[in-house]
C-alpha cells in the first residue's frame, strides 16, 4: 500500500479498536459494580470517547477541505462535507452539544419534546436518532465489511486511480477491522431480542454505547484516509 492509498498508522486502525474493546470487558470482568456506575456514565470512558475521535474526524475533514480543488468532481467536495456535518451532528448530539461538561439545565422548551430531558435533538424523535443510526450502520456494513469481501471474492483490488471517484468513495481495506468489530458487538443484543438467546458474559455490556463509539471511530478514520490521499495526490 503505497502513500496514495492514505495509509494510517497501525496503532489507529489495528491496535485502537482491539484496545478499547479489550480494556472495556477487562474492566467489566474486574469490577463489574464500578464498570457499571462509572464506564456507562454520560462522562464516562466509551461516550467520552466517542467525542474526542469524532473530534478528531471532524479535524481531518476540515482539513481536507483546504485540498478539494484536487479532487475530480465537485460531488466528491459536497460527499466530504455531508461527512463533516454528519460527524459534527454526531459529536453534538453524543455530548448534548456540551450539557454534560457543563452541566446548564434543558430549556423548558426542549424539555417537554425530549424523553430524557437533554439538550439534544436524538431523544425527540426516531428521525433524528434511529434513521440516521440506521443509515450510519448500513454504510460501516456496506463500506466497511462488504465491499472488501466483494472486492476478495472477485479477486480484485480497490480502486488507486485519484481521477475515479471510487478511489475516494469507498472506505480504505484498513478501517475494516473497526467496522467488523461495530457490527459484531451488536449482535449478542439482537439475537437475545430476536431469538431469545441470552448474552454472554462478558459480553453483556452496554452494547449500543460501545458500538456507537466504532461507528464514531469507522467515521473519524475514513475522514483521515481520506485527507491523507489529498494531501498525498
Amino acid at each position: 500500500m503505497n502513500s496514495k492509498d492514505g495509509t494510517l498508522p497501525s496503532w489507529a486502525w489495528i491496535w485502537l479498536p482491539i484496545a478499547a474493546l479489550a480494556v472495556e470487558l477487562g474492566f467489566r470482568m474486574l469490577n463489574e459494580p464500578v464498570y457499571r456506575i462509572f464506564w456507562q456514565s454520560e462522562l464516562g470512558p466509551v461516550e467520552t470517547g466517542t467525542v474526542v475521535v469524532l473530534l478528531s474526524g471532524i479535524l481531518a475533514g476540515l482539513i481536507a477541505l483546504q485540498k478539494v480543488g484536487k479532487l475530480p468532481t465537485r460531488w466528491l467536495t459536497g460527499w466530504l462535507i455531508l461527512a463533516i456535518v454528519g460527524s459534527i451532528y454526531f459529536c453534538g448530539e453524543e455530548a448534548s452539544w456540551g450539557q454534560h461538561w457543563l452541566g446548564w439545565e434543558t430549556p423548558q422548551a426542549i424539555s417537554n419534546l425530549n424523553d430524557q430531558n437533554e439538550t439534544n435533538l436524538h431523544n425527540t424523535s426516531s428521525w433524528l436518532d434511529q434513521k440516521p443510526r440506521f443509515l450510519l450502520e448500513l454504510g460501516v456494513l456496506v463500506g466497511g465489511l462488504l465491499y472488501p469481501l466483494y472486492l476478495w471474492l472477485r479477486r480484485r483490488t480497490r480502486p488507486s486511480d485519484p481521477a475515479d471517484i471510487h478511489y475516494w468513495i469507498w472506505p480504505s481495506r484498513q478501517l475494516l477491522p473497526t467496522a467488523l468489530l461495530a457490527i459484531i458487538i451488536g449482535l449478542p443484543q439482537r439475537l437475545e431480542k430476536l431469538l431469545g438467546w441470552p448474552v454472554p458474559y462478558p459480553l453483556d455490556i452496554r452494547a449500543s454505547e460501545t458500538q456507537e463509539f466504532y461507528f464514531a471511530l469507522f467515521l473519524s478514520l475514513y475522514l483521515w484516509s481520506f485527507q491523507k490521499r489529498l494531501y498525498a495526490k
